[in-house]
C-alpha cells in the first residue's frame, strides 16, 4: 500500500542535500558546454551580413501609374493599398530569377567559388526584410563571412540597377500610354470624318441619281436649288478645296445636266478624300498596333513597379556582419540543456523515492 509521500521526505531536505551534491550539477553543465562546443565544431555557424537601401515611393502620383492595375489585374481602393502593393511586389521582384541569374553571374566574375551555386541556391542565402517604404534591409547567409558580404553587396548592386531599369521603362511606359491615348483620339476622329463623307456620298448619289432620270433642259425650282446649295456647303469643310465645291456650284437658271455634271464632280472628290482617310485609318491602326506591342513588351520589363518608386544606397561604412551561432553560444545552450537535464534528474529521483 502507497505510504503518504509527506511522512518519509521533505522537499527542502532534498533540495538542500542535492546542492550539497553540486559536483554533480557541475559534471551535467560541463557535460552540456562540452556537446555544445562539439555541436559548433561538427556543424560550423553561419554567418550574416546586412546592407540597407533606401526604398521611395510618390503613391500621391499614382495616375502616372496607369499600367499598373493591368499588370496587377485589380483596382486599388485607396493609396495605402496600392503603396502596400508596389512594397510587395519589389520584395518579389528582388528575388526574382532574372536578378538571382545577374547575382550569380556578377559574383562567379568576382570569385571562382560561386560556380558551385545556382541561382536557386543563391535565393535561399538572400532575404529582404521590409516594413514599409523607406529602409529596407538585405542580408544574406553563408558559411564564412567573405562569401556573406559578396553575396550581400553584389545583390544590393543588382537590385538597385535592375530595379532602376524596371523604374525607367515604366516611366516610358507613360509616354507610350500618351501616344496610343492621341492615336485613339485621331483614329475616332478619322473614322467620325469617314462615316460623314460616306453618308454625304450617299445623298449626292441619290441626288445624282434623281437628276439623270430628268429631261437635260429642265430648270430646277428655287427650292430644289436651295437644297442642294446647303448640300453643298456641308462639304466646305470637310473636303480639302471645298471652297471649289461653292464656287463651281451652278448659276440660277442653270439646266439639269449642268447641276449633273457638277454632282459627278463633288463624287469624285468625295470619292478621292474617303480614299485618302481610309489610308490615313490603315497607318494610324497600323502605328497603333506597334505601339501597343511596344506596350506590352514593356509592361512585362517593368515588372509592375511604380514610375514614381526610386532605389539608393545607403551603406556608407563597411558591410556589418555577424555569427548567427557562435562557440559561446553554443556553449551557453549547451550548459542550459545540462542544467536542465540535472533538474529532470533529479525530479525523478525524488519522485520515485516519494512513493516507496
Amino acid at each position: 500500500m502507497k505510504q503518504d509521500p509527506m511522512q518519509e521526505w521533505v522537499l527542502r531536505d532534498e533540495l538542500l542535500a542535492a546542492f550539497h551534491r553540486w559536483p554533480m550539477i557541475v559534471l551535467f553543465a560541463l557535460v552540456g558546454t562540452l556537446l555544445g562546443l562539439a555541436f559548433a565544431y561538427l556543424w560550423p555557424a553561419s554567418y550574416r551580413a546586412n546592407v540597407e537601401v533606401s526604398v521611395e515611393l510618390n503613391p500621391y502620383r499614382v495616375l502616372d501609374d496607369q499600367y499598373i492595375p493591368e499588370f496587377a489585374g485589380a483596382e486599388f481602393r485607396n493609396i495605402d493599398d496600392y503603396k502596400h502593393w508596389q512594397m510587395l511586389q519589389l520584395s518579389i521582384v528582388v528575388l526574382s530569377d532574372p536578378y538571382m541569374l545577374e547575382t550569380v553571374t556578377r559574383l562567379r566574375e568576382k570569385d571562382a567559388e560561386w560556380e558551385a551555386i545556382s541561382p536557386q541556391d543563391l535565393r535561399e542565402m538572400l532575404s529582404a526584410n521590409w516594413r514599409n517604404a523607406g529602409r529596407w534591409h538585405l542580408s544574406a547567409n553563408t558559411s564564412t563571412a567573405r562569401q556573406s558580404v559578396e553575396a550581400v553587396e553584389t545583390w544590393r548592386e543588382v537590385v538597385i540597377d535592375l530595379t532602376q531599369e524596371s523604374i525607367a521603362i515604366s516611366r516610358d511606359l507613360f509616354r507610350l500610354e500618351l501616344v496610343m491615348r492621341s492615336l485613339n483620339d485621331e483614329l475616332v476622329e478619322f473614322q467620325l470624318q469617314q462615316t460623314t463623307l460616306e453618308a454625304l456620298q450617299g445623298d449626292t448619289a441619290e441626288i445624282l441619281d434623281n437628276f439623270i432620270s430628268k429631261p437635260e433642259n429642265e430648270i430646277i425650282t428655287e427650292a430644289e436649288r436651295m437644297e442642294l446649295f446647303a448640300h453643298a456647303t456641308q462639304m466646305t469643310d470637310l473636303l480639302p478645296g471645298g471652297q471649289a465645291i461653292i464656287n463651281s456650284f451652278p448659276q440660277a437658271g442653270a439646266a439639269i445636266d449642268e447641276y449633273a455634271v457638277w454632282l459627278e464632280g463633288v463624287n469624285l472628290m468625295l470619292e478621292r478624300e474617303l480614299d485618302s482617310i481610309q489610308l490615313r485609318i490603315a497607318e494610324i491602326q497600323d502605328k497603333l498596333s506597334q505601339v501597343r506591342s511596344e506596350w506590352e513588351e514593356s509592361l512585362v520589363k517593368a515588372r509592375g513597379l511604380s514610375a514614381t518608386l526610386n532605389l539608393e544606397n545607403l551603406q556608407k561604412d563597411n558591410t556589418r556582419v555577424e555569427e548567427i551561432r557562435s562557440y559561446s553560444l553554443a556553449a551557453l545552450i549547451g550548459a542550459l540543456l545540462g542544467l536542465l537535464a540535472w533538474i529532470i534528474v533529479f525530479l525523478v529521483q525524488i519522485t520515485r523515492k516519494g512513493y516507496r
